[in-house]
């Protein structure tokens, strides 16, 4: 089952990885733009790992709408008990992608509580978490941010993932996003497509999204 990437409480085991990679065919407000992702995790000690992320995003437009972000934290998974996971993440990030065009700017911090459930039920593998995380840039722009996810494994190397984001900041837009993820397990790679829509109200985005994952 192909782990919740950029959220949840989990860490690698030491000297394990993860890297996932997702290209994006996206509308926004009627303008159509391309968006690559680039994610990776590394369990460096035992509950411990450092997480990277960068993003860029550009559009087919007069005006200069495209972004740049990236993301460089470590993730403590505090305690695990019969499946139930808590951990803590912190780190160091560079603009904003969950509000688009409309989010923050400049480098900033961020900080994020996390807990979740995995395990096996009914012979399919699961996955559920939530996340609250707030982000903080030093030209004063702050976010607040909830997530909320589940993955399962539907059939023999079928995979559906769903999650849930809910932003909210002090010179941002509002935005409320959810994305839903249909996937295969590969013998060496996950392959999945998925569908995003924003439904805040404050501006309309949507996408279709391609996305491979490898770990080891």
């Amino acid at each position: 089952m192909a782990e919740p990437a950029w959220a949840g409480p989990w860490a690698q085991e030491q000297g394990n990885w993860y890297l996932q990679a997702t290209v994006t065919q996206e509308e926004l407000e009627d303008i159509d733009g391309n968006r690559v992702e680039l994610y990776g995790e590394y369990g460096f000690a035992d509950g411990w790992l450092v997480t990277a992320k960068s993003e860029a995003v550009t559009y087919d437009s007069d005006y200069d709408l495209d972004k740049e972000a990236a993301r460089l934290t470590v993730r403590h998974q505090l305690l695990s008990h019969k499946g139930w996971a808590v951990g803590a993440e912190g780190g160091l990030v560079y603009g904003s992608s969950v509000a688009g065009i409309f989010g923050c700017d400049a480098w900033g911090a961020e900080a994020r509580l996390s807990g979740g459930l995995s395990g096996v039920r009914g012979a399919r593998s699961f996955y559920t978490f939530a996340d609250a995380a707030v982000v903080h840039h030093e030209d004063g722009c702050t976010r607040y941010r909830a997530e909320i996810g589940y993955g399962v494994d539907l059939w023999k190397n079928v995979f559906l993932s769903q999650q849930l984001w809910i932003e909210r900041g002090n010179d941002t837009a509002d935005s409320n996003k959810y994305e839903t993820k249909l996937g295969y397990h590969f013998p060496w790679v996950d392959l999945a497509l998925g569908y995003r829509q924003e439904f805040a109200g404050e501006y309309d985005e949507q996408a279709i999204l391609l996305a491979m994952t490898v770990k080891h």
